[in-house]
């Protein structure tokens, strides 16, 4: 999945300013680094059992979303 099949709900910036990522209520969370073609995304597919309502980023290499399940969850962003 190249871009969201759904609404986008919620974007967030790194601290650096280098990524951006969108939930949206197609359940997805894609993470973009802007210095890279969108081929090169970070999909994390199913990230709530719901619609991601929530992101931000902790740290450059860290996510946290919240989504329609009521959960909170954390990713770690690997470069590709």
């Amino acid at each position: 999945m190249l871009y969201h099949t759904a609404r986008i709900n919620c974007l967030a910036w790194s601290p650096d300013s280098s990524m951006v990522a969108t939930g949206s209520l197609d359940t997805c969370v894609i993470v973009y680094d802007i210095n890279k073609p969108p081929s090169s995304r970070i999909t994390i597919k199913g990230a709530h059992l719901g619609g991601v309502y929530g992101l931000a980023f902790t740290d450059e290499r860290s996510v946290v979303s919240s989504g329609e399940d009521a959960c909170v969850r954390m990713w770690r962003i690997t470069p590709q």
